[in-house]
């Protein structure tokens, strides 16, 4: 990887990118930016106005760089499901599953209100734009009537630009100073650098089993006025 490549997102996409029908510019989706970043290509307009961040406190600098032009919410949805960021001896679906459920699960139920709700554009992040975001995005496209085929699609797309995403988080990039972001690879285990359609199935699945992803979202104390906002707001 060469500094220019380090230097932007590596897994960085509009959500209306999933689907038809929906409207560009109002949600994107990443990895973690870091200080002195480009701008991504394909996501405009840029900066963001509201920024969810994802991450645990040990993998994200004290400051967002994104703090000057954007309006930063911290939902650590790791900390919320009672995992660490290296999440050791959990399968991508068992971790997938811990993240709907309990507290975590209405940190979920949170990031698609921030998306209905939030001055937009609204950018949702972790460090590899791939669980904690691939979850939350799910939600979101699944509360706004997007085929679940496409959702899965949309997962599985982040596969391509993992070895982008892993070179950013080993370079621990920041500007070209090479500060560490808190993140261990060694500690990670394989599977974890994946993106089979198996695991974001399995969510899926949990949520047409709990009668659909609004039913869920309800009973995980969201409100039926924000999802109708979300329809509003990313329906073309």
């Amino acid at each position: 990887m060469t500094a220019e490549t380090l230097s932007a997102l590596a897994n960085a996409r509009d959500v209306a990118a999933a689907a038809p029908g929906l409207r560009f510019g109002v949600a994107f989706r990443s990895d973690a930016p870091f200080a002195g970043d480009d701008a991504p290509v394909g996501l405009a307009p840029w900066p963001p106005a509201t920024v969810v961040d994802l991450r645990d406190a040990d993998e994200a600098h004290a400051r967002h760089p994104l703090a000057d032009a954007a309006a930063i919410r911290s939902i650590p949805l790791l900390t919320e499901a009672g995992l660490g960021a290296a999440h050791p001896g959990s399968t991508l679906l068992g971790l997938y599953r811990a993240m709907i459920s309990g507290g975590a699960a209405r940190a979920v139920v949170g990031v698609a209100t921030a998306v209905a709700t939030a001055p937009g554009p609204v950018l949702v992040h972790c460090s590899a734009g791939k669980d904690r975001t691939g979850v939350s995005v799910a939600l979101v496209l699944s509360l706004v009537g997007v085929e679940r085929e496409r959702i899965v699609e949309d997962y599985v797309a982040t596969a391509g630009n993992m070895r982008g995403v892993v070179a950013r988080i080993a370079a621990g990039w920041s500007g070209g100073g090479g500060e560490p972001h808190g993140v261990d690879l060694s500690r990670i285990p394989a599977e974890m650098l994946t993106a089979p359609a198996a695991a974001i199935e399995g969510v899926l699945d949990a949520w047409a089993a709990a009668g659909g992803a609004e039913e869920w979202f309800l009973a995980q104390g969201g409100l039926a006025s924000d999802v109708d906002a979300l329809r509003q707001r990313l329906l073309a």
